[in-house]
């Protein structure tokens, strides 16, 4: 799948000082929190910095990520993140119910195991190929797979148009991908169909607006929505001992 080039030791320093004075500073300053003088302190700074490492015009690196321009990044910044991306959100998702069987019908699976509907609890995790922060997360989540196998039911789903127009799967594309990453991305992958299925009747519905996104479902109703590196093995963790207290009870 399409990625950008690696980064020059000149390209990671201009990201650097991107992220340490233009972003970070200013990502919990949004709507009435924000002030405009120190963001125009920082963009003279950030100009200097730059011409340093030898970039005259850093939106020719920027515009690799979509960014465009310091006025576009004071909008962003001043708007804030999206409500899924601050501090006590929950998705309106949790309670629903998921047929999870009936989704994956119809999708395409890809590799590792089909899923096992007999499982009654599964982590679902939506990624794209060209998303670094899921391609990083792989191992992680596999990691998850491996340790809770027999379990747990661990089932990735592949969107590549997630958050545009929904477009064909490539499949070819996406299987070569799976292949060069193979110890990446242990555990089971699907493909969204051409109708992006998952994305509509799944996804789009959590109000998360990011990937990777993890949905953790017991019994087919939606226990948790988010990212996979944060409070997911918590949430499994609790849905796991209370699954083991409610079968001692059985016995």
């Amino acid at each position: 799948m399409a990625q950008n080039p690696p980064l020059t030791h000149a390209e990671k320093l201009l990201v650097e000082a991107y992220t340490n004075i233009l972003n970070d500073p200013f990502e919990d300053k949004y709507e009435d929190k924000w002030e405009d003088g120190p963001f125009d302190r920082a963009i003279d700074e950030f100009k200097a910095r730059a011409q340093e490492i030898g970039f005259s015009d850093p939106f020719q690196l920027l515009s690799r990520y979509k960014i465009l321009s310091y006025e576009a990044i004071r909008t962003q910044l001043k708007n804030g993140p999206s409500p899924c991306f601050r501090p006590g959100w929950e998705s309106p998702f949790l309670g629903a119910t998921v047929d999870l069987t009936s989704v994956l019908a119809k999708c395409e699976h890809l590799s590792g195991p089909e899923f096992d509907s007999n499982h009654r609890i599964v982590v679902l995790d939506f990624w794209a190929s060209w998303c670094g922060p899921c391609v990083q997360s792989g191992p992680e989540i596999s990691n998850l797979a491996d340790e809770f196998a027999g379990r747990v039911a661990v089932v990735g789903i592949n969107n590549e148009s997630i958050f545009g127009v929904t477009k064909p799967p490539e499949v070819e594309l996406l299987q070569e991908f799976l292949n060069e990453n193979r110890d990446g991305f242990r555990y089971t992958i699907y493909i969204d169909n051409a109708e992006g299925y998952a994305k509509e009747t799944v996804y789009n519905p959590t109000g998360y607006r990011g990937i990777p996104c993890a949905i953790l479902l017991v019994d087919g109703v939606v226990r948790y929505v988010g990212p996979p590196q944060e409070n997911l093995r918590p949430a499994l963790e609790k849905v796991l001992k209370a699954a083991e207290i409610t079968a001692a009870h059985e016995e």
